[in-house]
């Protein structure tokens, strides 16, 4: 059952599919004359051939547009959305302005580069990394030390980069990265993220193959060769195709991964209809290489963007002899807006561009110079507007508290007598369209006053604070539930309520239920935190309508200031139709859940008092 965008965005991609298996019937017009140089063309741009003969096209850009006469040091930016794109980034215009070649891929099987795609940044595209790293490395303008840097996909192929036997790569900046696919943003909890599968994997359908929306026609370049100047900067050529004829080349009969290969996965171990797991495309998967390596990373993440910030402190965690220091935000995926529910929506960014940019720089001149880089977690505090640091998570001084949800549907410090709370769910209520999951496809979050919503969860409040308190940590919520049908999902919100009533969101988890058997923490690929899940076929717990269960989860971790005479809450919901699959047996579901007594429902949170 796919309901709201979702629903629409199956329909979209079901379009672009039956665009695509017409993309090459119409016979070749006559070439174009030859493209016009935009601001973002490169400086120099060809064909570099891989071990099996696919070309990867590869552009550099230099210092004022020259191939520098001293060796200089390249920033490495693979991307999967064209890579002339990348260079209307300010982050890549600023590399290039204080000395750096900024050298960007289009990645196997995208855009203007050959092969084929069946996956995202699978095998063969690792490998790419170690021969594009050794030939920058071995160019005459190079000084031999390359930094991979990006920001979402990008990110993740400059995490990835830090896997690699690869000498020249001294160090890397992922930004918003996806280090867990499957946990973190293609299904967290084990609930299919039916908004990022459809809307995304058909967008990137169309970049891949070549074709756009745009004032109201598609254009097409390996069917209408006009069409192909159109589509800068998703289509770049290298020099000397100004007829287009090897990009048109690269696009035909591109084979490639539809959006519906995911849709129907359960479990982390599954194979799409692709032939391939999600978990091929994560970085998580290579914690004893990125261990072997060792490569400095100043990696980024946010509270407010999918599944980032648990990214970052879960490389931190499972990484303990790397160096890294980790810089989590209260910004938007692009670190352009701020995204803190406290703030004005689309407010300035925490750091603003510029000083995020000055500490991107210091760390590539350190690691340049061969200076230790340490462990280090710089973190935003929602609502308080200021940084803190910490070398450990939960920070150092936090204290671990018990609430627990009680009839009267209260958030107490002790739990009252036993009681069943009975909830009919609301399955068709949603997060909207601007929240940490539509970020990631250039939507900002924009979390409104949810006091309307929580009216159809289930709530559950704390007294008001005494005083200032600071959340900081990665909550765990502990429902004793009986429902009425066999496959329930479980969402929760941690929120902040004001004297006036005003609802602030400040974070979420969510959980399948038939995933909710505990996971032994050494069986895992990686430091998965509190209260982890395996997401494996072989751990599936089967539910039996009306029986009670006990669902354990964790939510996504947060830092957030609640000043006195707030409230926290809890909000109960059975669904986002907004984003993810709605489970359920597709059918009407309640909720039965288990208050006080010996065995109560509980929420594990982790506090401090507020110090300016």
């Amino acid at each position: 059952m796919i309901q709201g965008r979702s629903r629409r965005a199956l329909l979209l991609t079901a379009a672009l599919i039956t665009l695509t298996a017409c993309a090459s019937s119409a016979p070749a017009p006559p070439a174009p004359a030859a493209p016009e140089r935009s601001q973002y063309w490169s400086d120099r741009s060809y064909y570099l051939p891989m071990r099996d003969g696919v070309r990867l096209a590869l552009s550099l850009y230099f210092p004022d547009s020259r191939a520098p006469t001293q060796p200089a040091p390249t920033i490495l930016v693979q991307t999967r959305y064209g890579r002339a794109g990348q260079m209307r980034s300010a982050e890549n215009q600023m590399w290039r302005a204080h000395g750096y070649v900024v050298a960007v891929v289009d990645t196997r099987g995208t855009t203007s580069s050959f092969g084929e795609r069946m996956l995202e940044l699978g095998d063969e595209e690792q490998r790419d990394m170690d021969e594009i790293i050794a030939h920058i490395a071995a160019q005459p303008w190079s000084n031999g030390q390359v930094i991979a840097a990006g920001v979402s996909y990008m990110g993740d192929t400059s995490d990835f980069a830090t896997t690699r036997p690869a000498p020249a790569l001294i160090g890397a900046i992922p930004r918003e990265v996806d280090f867990d696919g499957y946990a973190h943003l293609m299904a967290p909890g084990g609930v299919i993220n039916d908004y990022m599968l459809t809307m995304w994997g058909g967008s990137t359908l169309n970049m891949d193959l070549g074709q756009w929306e745009r004032d109201g026609r598609t254009l097409q370049c390996a069917q209408n060769v006009d069409d192909c100047r159109a589509l800068f900067p998703l289509l770049q050529p290298v020099d000397g195709d100004d007829s287009y004829e090897q990009v048109r080349t690269a696009l035909r009969d591109r084979r490639r991964w539809q959006p519906g290969d995911y849709l129907a996965m359960t479990f982390r171990d599954d194979v799409g209809a692709n032939g391939h797991s999600i978990d091929e495309s994560a970085p998580s998967q290579h914690i004893d290489a990125i261990r072997r390596e060792r490569k400095p990373v100043m990696y980024w993440g946010s509270w407010i963007d999918a599944g980032t910030a648990e990214a970052a402190l879960s490389r931190f965690r499972s990484t303990p002899e790397v160096p890294a220091e980790v810089w989590i935000t209260g910004n938007d995926h692009g670190n352009r807006v701020s995204a803190d529910p406290f703030e004005q929506p689309e407010s300035a960014p925490h750091p603003s561009v510029d000083e995020q940019f000055a500490r991107m720089r210091d760390f590539a001149e350190r690691t340049r110079r061969g200076e230790a880089i340490g462990r280090v977690i710089n973190y935003y505090v929602l609502g308080a507007g200021v940084y803190r640091q910490t070398a450990v998570w939960p920070p150092a001084g936090v204290t671990p508290s018990t609430l627990y949800l009680n009839s009267d549907n209260t958030l107490a410090a002790r739990p009252g007598r036993e009681r069943r709370v009975h909830h009919n769910v609301d399955l068709t209520v949603g997060t909207g369209d601007q929240t940490r999951w539509s970020t990631q496809i250039g939507t900002p979050p924009a979390y409104a006053d949810r006091a309307a919503i929580d009216r159809r969860l289930l709530v559950f409040d704390s007294a008001p604070m005494s005083a200032d308190m600071e959340v900081v940590g990665t909550p765990v919520i502990n429902l004793q539930v009986a429902t009425r049908t066999s496959d329930p999902a479980f969402f929760v919100y941690l929120e902040d309520v004001a004297p006036d009533g005003r609802v602030t969101y400040l974070t979420e988890g969510l959980l399948r239920a038939i995933h909710r058997r505990p996971a032994d923490p050494s069986t895992l690929p990686y430091d998965m935190g509190p209260a982890p899940h395996s997401f494996r076929r072989a751990d599936a717990m089967p539910v039996v309508p009306g029986e009670m269960m006990q669902v354990r989860f964790a939510l996504f971790p947060t830092a957030a200031l609640i000043r006195a005479g707030h409230r926290l809450r809890i909000a109960v919901a059975g669904a986002d139709a907004s984003v993810f699959h709605v489970y359920s047996d597709g059918g009407p579901e309640t909720f039965d859940l288990r208050t006080g007594g010996r065995s109560p429902s509980t929420l594990e949170i982790t506090m401090r008092p507020w110090t300016p």
